[in-house]
């Protein structure tokens, strides 16, 4: 991954497994926003991730998907998922 640029914090392997299926998972923690609701999303910088991730795809056949996540996560996208107050009518 791009440990020279510095996005990538962690990455491991995880499975997701349903009745139907067991996948495997490849999960990056990048230490950028991945996200344009987060604050100081780069979007050149997210690409250049995606990138890396995809060749590592593409050479490791065996990994299904993958899943990268923000280790900085912004309250601002948590927020999005808050019940808002009801409003009087």
């Amino acid at each position: 991954m791009l440990a020279a640029n510095r996005l990538v914090k962690a990455a491991w392997i995880a499975v997701d497994v349903t009745k139907e299926r067991a996948e495997r998972v490849l999960v990056v923690e990048a230490y950028i926003a991945v996200s344009p609701l987060e604050k100081n999303y780069d979007a050149e910088r997210y690409t250049l991730l995606v990138e890396d991730v995809r060749r590592v795809l593409n050479a490791n056949p065996e990994i299904d998907r993958a899943s990268i996540l923000s280790m900085h996560r912004d309250t601002g996208c948590a927020a999005l998922f808050r019940a808002k107050p009801a409003t009087a009518a």
